[in-house]
């Protein structure tokens, strides 16, 4: 299968992706996302863009259903963000509200249509969306996909599964270990559309030019581990070869359900200075000539 996308973004950042199952056949119930923008007005002063991954449950057509609204509804309503003229006057502080209310509409959609279509029972899906701006990264999760940083020195897990097992986890019930190999491991306790209101976990971090951006679905972390996937990232600088590497080191694993990546890259951003972190937010380029630029990509089985 060849990429399907793989677009530089402008000065600062490259993204790669990749979503598939195994099997010709089979079913994807994943849906992901991007979407860019360069700086075009001279008020923005930074590139920006929008990433997101959703998993959807609930079976063949319901899941599909569920994770490609909730992508596309979080793309348009999240996306207006990085193309306002003032989004430079936009502050972290509300970004996050932002998500929330995205997120949670989308929710009430979804619990919407299955309270009136019996054919939607069960329906649901996750959610984890990024939105960069400049050197900021907010994040907005729901679920057990999942946004990494990783660098050459490591990798970091920023969201938190909202999963069974990793309630057992928390409790001391079981170890990160044996997470993998737990009969329970694929229940997920919190997702879009599971019941009428929802909690959203939001998360803001500060990225560097070393750093690249991963978002996946359990597809991925399922069956390869962090260390696996730090290792996948050493090997490899390109986003879309980290990508379909990423991908097929699940399926030769024994991937069951669909796997969806994106990976952004950050090559222009301040480097670490050894061991501390320049968190100087980066002040970019603005071409009104450029015009806006945007991907939509809708990933189907």
């Amino acid at each position: 299968m060849k990429p399907e996308f793989l677009e530089k973004m402008g000065d600062n950042m490259k993204i790669g992706y990749r979503s598939g199952v195994e099997k010709p056949r089979a079913s994807n119930e994943d849906s992901i996302v991007t979407l860019r923008s360069d700086a075009i007005y001279e008020s923005q002063k930074a590139e920006a863009a929008l990433l997101v991954v959703a998993d959807g449950v609930g079976g063949h057509k319901a899941g599909k259903v569920a994770s490609h609204l909730a992508a596309t509804q979080v793309a348009e309503k999240m996306g207006r963000v990085i193309f306002e003229k003032d989004r430079e006057d936009i502050s972290d502080e509300d970004v996050a509200p932002r998500f929330q209310e995205v997120i949670k509409h989308v929710n009430r959609k979804i619990f919407d249509d299955v309270r009136n279509n019996s054919q939607y029972k069960g329906m649901g899906t996750t959610v984890t969306a990024a939105l960069v701006l400049g050197s900021t990264l907010h994040i907005g999760h729901v679920g057990d996909s999942r946004a990494y940083i990783i660098n050459k020195d490591k990798i970091r897990q920023i969201t938190k599964d909202h999963s069974l097992v990793q309630e057992m986890v928390d409790r001391g019930e079981i170890s990160k270990g044996e997470v993998r190999r737990h009969p329970d491991r694929h229940y997920i306790t919190r997702a879009v559309g599971f019941s009428e209101d929802i909690t959203v976990d939001t998360f803001t971090e500060y990225i560097l030019g070393d750093d690249y951006l991963l978002l996946c679905s359990d597809g991925l972390t399922d069956v390869v581990t962090d260390k696996e996937i730090h290792g996948i990232f050493a090997e490899h600088d390109d986003p879309q070869k980290i990508c379909d590497t990423l991908v097929k080191k699940a399926h030769r694993s024994g991937a069951v359900t669909s796997v969806s990546v994106i990976v952004a890259q950050f090559d222009k951003l301040p480097k670490r200075k050894g061991a501390r972190y320049d968190r100087t937010e980066v002040k970019g380029h603005a071409d009104e000539k450029t015009g806006i630029q945007k991907a939509f990509t809708w990933m189907k089985g």
